[in-house]
């Protein structure tokens, strides 16, 4: 899978995020945009949604990955704190594990 693809899939899932929350608490729908942190409007059950929303299309697509699990939560750096580090953390995943 390429990157491009892992990132029309996290877009995706922010899309579908955002579906359900208010205008102000929506995140922005960007290759760049902050997903968790002081400049996000994600709280940690947002986060956690927009992870599941993350493994549902990937499990739809015959690929099973556990984003929320220890090495993601024991890294200096989240990979969950913005858009590039979610699609590189995804991109690792998937090229360690066979298709």
């Amino acid at each position: 899978m390429d990157r491009a693809r892992i990132l029309k899939i996290v877009m995706d899932a922010v899309e579908a995020t955002n579906g359900g929350r208010p205008a102000a608490k929506r995140v922005e729908v960007s290759p760049t945009a902050a997903l968790f942190g002081a400049p996000s409007p994600l709280d940690s059950l947002g986060l956690v949604a927009l992870l599941m929303e993350v493994e549902d299309v990937f499990a739809a697509e015959g690929r099973s990955i556990v984003l929320a699990d220890e090495r993601a939560v024991s890294q200096s750096k989240s990979p969950f704190r913005d858009v590039p580090a979610l699609v590189d953390y995804l991109e690792h995943l998937i090229n360690e594990s066979p298709a």
